[in-house]
């Protein structure tokens, strides 16, 4: 099937999406060539109140198509195929064609009243938008998504009307047009109706995913001033506070009415400084330092809740100190507002100074949720870093200014210096109603104090990544004992590896079970299922979720069973199948029929040829034995540039175990050609099974060596009375009856890298000549979008000590 055809039958899935967004690539093709004249015109297809006034009830579905240029046609393209696409995913096809046309409607018929209303009260923003005509086609896709996000699972329900109702929230508040009002309108109606026609039962919020929201609201809060940029006109209720962090005064502007949004002076305002790459990057490295910190939200660090709630504070100061202290002093920033409207001045300075202070004070009660510290080490170089080069590019700038007086003016004095400084660090010119700051008067003095800020937000931006880029340091846990306890109690297929070196244990508060785990990278990886009497187990698994919320660690199911794999599917949780594990009932099973052909003729090989199966206990390995062990295994390392895999896969340092019985096969000569590790496997106190661990062979061993020695592994499990022998998963590798899905692909290059290598594959395919039953073992993650990084955790675990040299054997291999 080639690429177009796939295509096209997933479109075929979405027939709604398809038409809607055919439909509007046509519209706006047409509007692009004709040159948006005609019925393509704002005036024509726009949406206003005189427009309906004159009975013209056409431009409420003419206002959705895109008549702007390009840029807004392939935005609204792609926004349209996302949004329905998923909506239509979500809730079917004839519920997002009633979604996006009632939202789309309504929000837009509501927003008009809303505006009719305002300006008959004199409503100053009302007034300001009255003879603006709105074309917006994303209002009904955002509505339908809205709508849709009833139908969606939790983690992605919350994630969505967040990003809606933040976005569209920003957008109105910073920019201000009547289209921002209609497409929160949309949202808000997109979500009340979602929840009537299918309400969902209201999850708590765990630590991680709150987290996430208040990254999130971190991220639109750091983008929310750019919109008062980028936006031609500007009436938000925020857009002063746009100005005031990415603005400044333009010189000889007398009156500054700083209210009087729209007028000639916050155009001169907004874009004084910004016509410069220095004044550009003095307005944006802020909000880059914002964007940082909220990335580090999500991981729960520390560090980057002091840096936002720092930068909010800050933020919270620039709008009352822009709208209110300077309008109070005068001069150029003096403010003229209308008689009777001063409320709206004070509800503006109220909003755009609480908004971000409200949330560094949401941050501040909520820093439980943020353990991470960041190491000594890492934070006295962050220090380093930020001071060093702040003290340079400081003494740079006053020696040019004590070296080169005359690129200067007025004099360069120490406080006028330093004060100069402070002020090139802010966008607004919040100090020069007090002083007289330094002017350039040649190259090199304007030079300078252009790049001075700049280099300064440089400065502390690398300290904050160099302080939030390092590996994490993991909050002190104590490892729990009792783990040979909880093995007896049950342990499950993989229970053992539970005792091997870096295996940590979370144990329930009523000590009767646990969650063996590895923890790389911040991801618990678990190590197979819970172990111990599991009397409870969602309550195991609400215990063991809590654990890892309060340590800001990414819970990770690794090699679970389908008993796990469906109940945490049905808190909404992702799954993918990694292995299959072989199971095989001693019982039943039997070396006759032809099935099992390959293996007979395999054991009798081993017997014309001499050879037989020993079997010893781990830890009582007599040196010869342990010596001829070491000897096997550097053979069969050599030649690989990868070293042994760790993880679920054991090697000759697991094998010394009390517990684990190890299958030797031994030729006349009394030499090992090849060996097996078998792990226990108990339920209530008593062995019901052995799990194979590590197999390896000599080169030169005749064929079907292998075979022998799991062959005689079954017959003594069966002579033993026990229940099940487990040849165990091969990692990363799955039948090819097995339907693949979307995620699978994440760790199916992985597996595909290290099959040249470790013949995870070919070991699939000789553990089926024993006709074992398959049980799928997954893996199962909270948010699909980290799989990336869940993969590395993974690949990491099984190879802690790759480096470059490894990576790059990996790469050669495929």
């Amino acid at each position: 099937m080639t690429r177009i055809t796939r295509f096209l039958h997933r479109a075929r899935r979405y027939p709604a999406t398809l038409v809607i967004t055919l439909l509007l690539a046509g519209l706006g093709i047409t509007a692009l060539a004709t040159g948006s004249r005609g019925p393509f015109t704002l005036e024509s297809a726009g949406l206003d109140a005189a427009g309906l006034g004159a009975r013209h009830w056409w431009v409420v579905l003419s206002s959705v198509v895109p008549v702007g240029g390009l840029l807004q046609l392939i935005v609204t393209l792609v926004a349209t195929v996302i949004g329905l696409g998923l909506a239509e995913r979500a809730m079917g096809t004839r519920r997002v064609v009633v979604a996006f046309v009632v939202t789309g409607v309504v929000a837009s018929l509501v927003g008009i009243g809303l505006q009719t209303l305002g300006t008959q009260l004199g409503e100053s923003w009302s007034r300001a938008v009255s003879e603006t005509d709105t074309v917006d086609p994303l209002t009904p896709v955002a509505g339908a998504l809205a709508w849709a996000s009833a139908w969606l699972g939790q983690l992605w329900r919350r994630r969505v009307r967040t990003v809606l109702v933040g976005g569209g929230a920003a957008l109105l508040l910073y920019s201000g047009q009547p289209a921002d009002l209609y497409l929160l309108l949309a949202v808000v109606l997109g979500l009340v109706a979602g929840r009537l026609r299918h309400p969902v039962v209201r999850a708590p919020r765990g630590a991680r995913e709150t987290r996430s929201m208040l990254s999130i609201v971190a991220a639109i809060l750091a983008v929310g001033p750019v919109l008062t940029v980028v936006s031609a006109t500007r009436y938000g209720l925020l857009s002063p506070l746009g100005v005031a962090l990415l603005g400044g005064a333009p010189r000889g502007t007398a009156v500054c009415r700083a209210q009087d949004v729209g007028a000639a002076c916050i155009e001169g305002l907004t874009h004084h400084r910004l016509t410069t790459p220095g004044g550009l990057l003095v307005a944006l490295l802020p909000l880059v330092l914002l964007l940082v910190g909220a990335r580090g939200l999500a991981a729960g660090r520390r560090a980057a809740l002091v840096l936002v709630i720092v930068v909010s504070l800050l933020n919270s100061v620039a709008a009352a100190w822009y709208l209110g202290v300077l309008p109070v002093v005068g001069g150029p920033f003096a403010t003229g507002v209308r008689a009777g409207h001063e409320w709206e001045l004070a509800l503006s300075l109220i909003v755009s100074t609480l908004i971000p202070l409200a949330f560094a004070v949401v941050l501040f009660v909520f820093r439980r949720l943020f353990p991470l510290h960041t190491s000594a080490a890492r934070a006295r170089m962050g220090g380093a870093v930020g001071g060093i080069g702040a003290a340079v590019v400081l003494a740079v700038v006053v020696a040019v200014a004590v070296l080169h007086p005359q690129g200067f003016t007025p004099a360069p004095r120490p406080l006028t210096v330093l004060l100069s400084i402070v002020d090139r660090l802010t966008p607004a010119p919040f100090l020069r109603h007090a002083i007289a700051p330094l002017r350039g008067t040649d190259p090199i003095g304007e030079v300078t104090l252009a790049v001075v800020g700049p280099l300064l937000w440089l400065v502390v931006l690398a300290a904050a990544l160099v302080v939030l880029g390092g590996r994490r340091v993991e909050a002190a846990t104590a490892e729990a004992p009792g783990i040979d306890g909880l093995l007896a109690g049950g342990s499950g297929t993989l229970g053992h590896m539970a005792t091997w070196p870096g295996v940590r244990l979370w144990t329930a508060p009523d000590g009767a079970a646990g969650v063996a785990y590895r923890l790389v990278d911040g991801a618990a990886i678990t190590v197979g299922d819970p172990v111990g009497r599991v009397a409870d187990p969602d309550a195991l698994l609400d215990g063991f979720l809590r654990f890892c919320d309060t340590t800001a660690w990414q819970p990770v199911f690794y090699s679970v069973h389908a008993e796990w794999e469906r109940r945490l599917r049905s808190r909404g949780w992702s799954s993918l199948v990694v292995a299959e594990e072989a199971v095989i009932d001693p019982a039943t099973f039997q070396l006759a029929g032809k099935a099992m052909q390959e293996v007979r003729t395999s054991v009798n090989r081993a017997d014309r040829l001499g050879l037989h199966a020993e079997w010893l206990v781990g830890d009582r390995l007599p040196r010869r034995r342990m010596d001829q062990l070491m000897e096997l295994s550097d053979e069969w390392m050599a030649g690989r540039d990868l070293p042994e895999l760790g993880f679920t896969l054991g090697g000759l340092d697991e094998l010394e175990d009390p517990d684990v019985e190890v299958g030797l096969v031994v030729d006349e000569e009394d030499r090992i050609l090849a060996v097996t590790s078998w792990l226990p496997v108990r339920r209530d106190g008593a062995l019901v099974g052995r799990t194979l661990d590590v197999m390896r062979r000599r080169r030169d061993a005749p064929n079907g060596t292998m075979e022998f020695l799991i062959a005689d592994a079954v017959a003594r499990a069966r002579e033993a009375g026990l229940e099940l022998v487990s040849l165990s998963g091969s990692p990363l590798a799955r039948s090819e009856t097995t339907t693949p899905g979307p995620l699978d692909r994440v760790l199916g290059s992985l597996g595909g890298a290290l099959e040249p290598v470790y013949g995870f594959r070919s070991l699939m395919r000789f553990k089926a000549k024993f006709k074992p039953a398959l049980r799928p073992m997954y893996l199962v993650v909270r948010d699909p979008l980290a799989l990336p990084t869940i993969g590395v955790a993974i690949a990491r675990a099984y190879l802690p000590g790759a480096g470059l040299r490894e990576a790059r054997a990996v790469l050669s291999a495929r």
